[in-house]
């Protein structure tokens, strides 16, 4: 008799092309891997893979199994275990970027009775990491990191914008100084700045694809808070390149002054990151309908 293991183990080898990378995604050992994927083969008759030294190649054999099999497994585990209880309250480990939750995804979050949430916050390589480890859930994530075990969807595109203080005093029109991007470049050169962090991570992109050049100033505030980077340069600490989300409003209640918002558009995917063996959970989809705002 086939075991339905055999089938899983089967259907994460042919997604991930590698037996570690499945059996990280099944919690198992690469011998037990290749031990299922062995004896299903000897079940059936035929090979399901070409062995690679770096992949597993399925055959013809191999590809028509998959679309016979991979909805089927991918229900039945979707479907709660005996053990679980309709009274038990649903835990939801998310981690995020601070700014991005408090600003787009608190309010999207679904409020059940039955829903319980912590959150964790942090950069996208740790918070993937802890997803990985299994101390997460979801993650929403600045940045795609690819592995064999996480799957990925995209939830929002921010773009950003280069923005000063709401008093601000220019020699000369902004219109005109956008016209000519290089007058433009060396003013703000002289102007301070407020950054992110030392790297400049967000100035010295948004620079480089506008003004096709590496960036070279000290800043003069370094906030590792987007939120409070806004309000420092409403403050007229300096100018700052923030995401359009967190300008948007601030803009037309002149808090904030937009001085570039460019042509070339200068943006940044924001991913829902997941194991890819939880993609039927209640959870995951419950955030797929909930903050799928592309």
């Amino acid at each position: 008799m086939i075991s339905l293991e055999w089938y899983r183990s089967f259907i994460e080898v042919y997604r991930a092309t590698t037996v570690s990378g499945a059996a990280q995604v099944l919690h198992l050992t690469q011998p037990a891997v290749s031990q299922h994927i062995a004896a299903l083969e000897s079940a059936l008759g035929h090979p399901l893979f070409q062995r690679t030294p770096r992949r597993m190649i399925p055959t013809e054999a191999g590809k028509l199994l998959y679309n016979q099999t991979a909805a089927a497994i991918e229900q039945l585990e979707s479907i709660p275990t005996k053990n679980s209880s309709a009274d038990t309250p649903l835990l939801i480990r998310l981690g995020s970027p601070q700014e991005f939750f408090a600003e787009k995804v608190l309010s999207q979050l679904p409020q059940d009775a039955r829903i319980l949430y912590k959150i964790q916050f942090g950069l996208a390589q740790e918070l993937i990491e802890q997803l990985v480890a299994g101390q997460l859930d979801l993650v929403v994530a600045t940045q795609k990191l690819m592995r064999s075990d996480i799957e990925y969807q995209l939830l929002f595109n921010e773009s950003f914008w280069l923005v000063g203080p709401p008093a601000l005093t220019i020699p000369v029109s902004t219109e005109l100084l956008q016209e000519d991007i290089t007058q433009l470049e060396h003013w703000l050169r002289k102007q301070p700045w407020i950054a992110y962090s030392e790297e400049l991570p967000i100035i010295r992109r948004f620079w480089r694809v506008v003004f096709g050049r590496r960036i070279n100033i000290n800043p003069k505030l370094i906030i590792p808070d987007l939120r409070l980077i806004r309000q420092a340069v409403e403050q007229s600490y300096g100018f700052s390149v923030l995401p359009d989300y967190l300008c948007q409003d601030w803009l037309e209640t002149k808090r904030l002054t937009l001085i570039l918002k460019p042509g070339k558009i200068v943006s940044n995917c924001i991913w829902l990151a997941y194991r890819r063996s939880e993609r039927q959970t209640h959870r995951t989809k419950l955030f797929l309908e909930s903050l799928n705002w592309t």
